[in-house]
């Protein structure tokens, strides 16, 4: 640990190389440079590296440490190169992309979400070797390009190369610490569904006085919606739930244990109670473990200033359907349509712009119970472990498909550190912490002892 304080500086620098690169997969910018990049990064750690090309989609860095044969186990690491677009510019108090450092910060767009903690792999890599003289297990990296507009490529990515990632377990892209310097871990991820719908009437706006022989396409749209979910928060389509697993005891448990400051949550989105008043285990239950449907925008007609007596020709919405263990997104999919063309909807076109399953590692897992930890000896408390996040990942393509236990924890995140909007920035400790983390998870793992774990 002495070694990685001494290199503090020189770790510092390297994020801030590599942050200044753009990457910002929504508006292609900087992608191709960015790979490269990464892979320069990690060959100079001593990471046997290679782009591999997506066909028109963002290349995938495919990472490896060969530290020794079969017994010595296997991690695998997952992360992402691409960030977020950068903008609203003007709210920055430093360029996105210029990396600056200020009272123990780096500001950056990217940061946080993910190069911090993917650098922070590099650098534990790069240390326990400069130490060791060796890495003693062996390694994988997946760093993918597409995360931030929802990893359409990946899947298919990883059906073709399923055989390079094989691993004992995999470490995902994040998490960090909370509001009271908790270490966090995380075993899981909701699926989604992401949809537009879109109807379409005239074939050209006319004025309202028409209403009476013209069909509307945003009331089409309007009751289309109406049908799909009532004021009780629960979505209509029969057999939706069909396949809905509650928490287990242990999961219940774990959330039982976690901090949950409802009233000052509460407070930040200026609510008086939750929906439905829920309170305590209850809301935590519903927030991680319950299937969800929410209208994410509409757009039909005018919506500029005054007024203007329009009948639109078109109306559209964008919705995302969250999906708890065992819940499938093309049976939901299938469902969806035979309940909209039932119900007298068939005009309503849905439009999928993306989808994953839902995937949990159990906390009983062996490699979980190594991770978890681990992570409370390097951090010294008892990480807060959540069974699964409210978001959604596309961890199932490891998870599920090919059975390896998936964990995320031990990253540079903390509650200020603006994700996805202006200011983004990580602290410098948390940094550093990070590599001390996953130097310490590399250089103690004993694939023998979790084959013996009860």
């Amino acid at each position: 640990m002495r070694h990685i304080e001494s290199k503090a500086d020189e770790y510092v620098e390297d994020l801030r190389r590599f942050c200044q690169q753009p990457s910002v997969s929504a508006q292609g910018l900087g992608i191709e440079a960015c790979a490269n990049l990464l892979r320069e990064m990690m060959e100079e750690a001593g990471i046997s590296a290679r782009v591999y090309p997506v066909e028109n989609g963002n290349p995938v860095v495919l990472g490896e440490v060969c530290g020794g044969g079969k017994e010595r186990g296997c991690i695998g690491f997952y992360n992402h190169y691409d960030v977020q677009p950068p903008e609203p510019l003007e709210l920055w108090e430093s360029p996105p992309f210029e990396a600056a450092v200020r009272d123990g910060k780096i500001y950056a767009r990217g940061a946080s979400d993910n190069k911090g903690s993917l650098i922070a792999r590099i650098e534990a890599v790069k240390a326990v070797r400069e130490v060791l003289g060796e890495v003693p297990i062996n390694l994988k990296f997946m760093v993918e390009g597409e995360e931030e507009i929802g990893s359409p490529h990946l899947p298919n990515f990883v059906r073709k190369y399923a055989h390079l990632l094989k691993a004992d377990g995999y470490v995902w892209e994040g998490d960090g610490v909370d509001e009271k310097d908790r270490p966090s871990v995380t075993l899981g991820a909701k699926g989604i569904i992401y949809v537009e719908f879109k109807v379409r009437g005239a074939g050209r706006d006319a004025h309202s006085s028409w209403a009476p022989l013209i069909p509307n396409p945003a009331w089409r749209l309007v009751w289309a919606l109406s049908t799909i979910k009532g004021p009780d928060e629960k979505i209509k389509i029969p057999g939706w739930y069909d396949d809905v697993v509650e928490p287990s005891e242990i999961e219940e448990n774990l959330l039982a244990e976690m901090p949950f400051e409802e009233e000052a949550k509460k407070r930040e989105f200026g609510l008086k109670e939750f929906l439905g008043g829920l309170k305590g285990l209850e809301a935590l239950k519903t927030l991680y473990f319950s299937t969800t449907s929410t209208i994410c925008g509409l757009d039909a007609g005018y919506k500029g200033p005054g007024s203007k007596t329009v009948l639109p020709c078109e109306a559209s919405a964008k919705m995302d359907f969250r999906l708890v263990e065992r819940q499938r997104p093309e049976k939901l999919l299938r469902m969806l349509r035979e309940y909209l063309n039932k119900k007298g909807f068939s005009d309503v076109e849905i439009i999928v712009h993306g989808a994953y399953e839902p995937a949990k590692t159990p906390p009983t897992d062996p490699f979980a119970r190594y991770f978890i930890e681990t992570v409370e000896r390097v951090y010294g408390s008892k990480p807060v472990v959540v069974p699964t996040t409210a978001g959604s990942s596309p961890i199932y393509t490891i998870r599920n498909w090919m059975g390896i236990p998936v964990v995320s924890g031990g990253g540079v995140g903390y509650p200020q550190d603006k994700i996805h909007a202006p200011n983004e920035n990580i602290r410098i400790k948390d940094y550093i912490r990070s590599i001390k983390f996953v130097a310490t998870l590399i250089t103690t793992y004993k694939p023998e002892k979790l084959r013996k774990t009860p």
